[in-house]
């Protein structure tokens, strides 16, 4: 997927997202990210490409956590179901829906008969209700005020109680994080979203109308905010 035209040309042009800020990918595409994406040749890869990084990181994201704890799970932005599927086999008495863009959904295999696919865009559609809402590096994709709109978007659909997870690169505070940092610089120039602490996460979570939230640990690169619907 690096290897693109399209992500390497940004990658070229990052002098204009150092200066304004911006992403560097609008430049060589000017629909930006999204609509680069929206082709039919980078669905594919960014879909295949997305299922094999978090193939790395799901064991260690589902022993980390218990997820036994609730019936109904809903993972927003889940791709092809690749964490949602182990999440349920982890939780055999769960039930899962995928909501994802129409395009990953009408191409999508189901083979998990306790997994609903869901078509629409959090951004406009309303999100399922469940007692657990799972966001997998969904989050930085986007600048603070799309993040904002996407966890407010979860809160509505969300009653009070419910628990939601983000799981991403989260940044250390108090030591080097080479491999963040990197991450930090790509989101940047190719969607114009960022990597962010542990307490940049909170006070989004808390804008949006959530309780404070607990950092988990895993064993992998991944790590986990957690938070409640207030």
């Amino acid at each position: 997927m690096m290897g693109l035209r399209g992500f390497v040309e940004a990658f070229m042009h990052l002098e204009h997202s150092i200066e304004t800020g911006a992403p560097s990918v609008e430049t060589v595409n000017p629909g930006g990210f999204w609509a680069y994406r929206g082709t039919t040749r980078m669905t594919r890869i960014f879909g295949q490409a997305m299922t094999a990084r978090a193939a790395a990181d799901i064991g260690a994201l589902v022993a980390g956590f218990d997820f036994t704890r609730f019936a109904a799970i809903a993972d927003i932005g889940g791709g092809r179901g690749h964490l949602l599927r182990a999440v349920l086999d982890a939780a055999p008495d769960a039930r899962g829906v995928l909501f994802e863009l129409p395009d990953v959904i009408g191409a999508l295999d189901v083979e998990h008969e306790r997994l609903t696919p869901q078509a629409g865009d959090f951004f406009v559609d309303p999100l399922p209700a469940a007692d657990l809402y799972v966001l997998m590096e969904i989050i930085h994709d986007w600048p603070d005020a799309e993040c904002l709109s996407i966890l407010s978007a979860v809160r509505r659909a969300a009653a009070p109680g419910a628990t939601v997870l983000v799981i991403e690169t989260i940044l250390h505070d108090d030591r080097p994080d080479p491999r963040g940092r990197m991450l930090d610089v790509i989101m940047l120039a190719i969607s114009g979203g960022r990597e962010r602490t542990a307490r940049e996460l909170d006070e989004l979570f808390q804008s949006a109308g959530f309780g404070k939230t607990t950092l988990i640990e895993t064993t992998g690169a991944l790590r986990t905010v957690e938070t409640t619907a207030v």
